[in-house]
């Protein structure tokens, strides 16, 4: 029956919730949907060559991607109320499986691209940290002194938690609203 333009008047009983000590009505309601025309879909295949050339490409604006974010995060162009923990991430894999299996694959690359430039940020606890330290030796001709890497894993590590809780404190913050 199509209603649009029409004044439609529906009895409906809201589920009750208490929250901070008050009864609080909920209604669910959402658009009921089509699936998308055929027409509108697209099939993408790859050969075995060109594959491994998309993947690269695809890669590398998933690297340039992260690294325009991190520098606009840096610089404060985007808040970091946008950084994300687990629980978001956790909230994405599965948003993105429900949207089949090849978009959760593609959500599992974007991860694990994501957590590889992040262990090669130069903070000394990480694995871009150690590589600093071997560039400064490289350059100088001797290794970093001891004292000068163990303020500089505290640093490290003092900042990864920093961030970290950042993170977390989002996730909390986004479930609870």
């Amino acid at each position: 029956m199509n209603v649009f333009g029409k004044l439609q008047v529906l009895e409906i009983t809201p589920k009750g919730v208490e929250q901070n000590g008050k009864l609080i009505g909920y209604l669910g309601v959402s658009p009921k949907t089509d699936s998308r025309p055929d027409e509108y879909q697209i099939n993408i295949s790859y050969g075995l060559f060109s594959a491994v050339g998309e993947s690269i490409k695809r890669t590398w604006n998933l690297v340039t991607l992260s690294f325009d974010m991190i520098g606009k995060l840096i610089t404060g162009d985007v808040s970091v109320k946008n950084l994300s923990g687990p629980i978001a991430i956790a909230q994405g894999a599965g948003d993105s499986a429900g949207y089949g299996f090849v978009y959760f694959l593609g959500f599992l690359a974007l991860i694990s691209i994501n957590l590889g430039i992040i262990n090669l940020l130069p903070l000394p606890i990480l694995d871009g940290g150690h590589l600093l330290y071997y560039l400064i030796e490289l350059l100088t001709g001797k290794p970093v002194p001891e004292n000068v890497q163990e303020v500089g894993f505290k640093f490290g590590a003092l900042a990864l938690l920093l961030l970290m809780g950042i993170a977390l404190f989002n996730d909390f913050s986004r479930v609870l609203n």
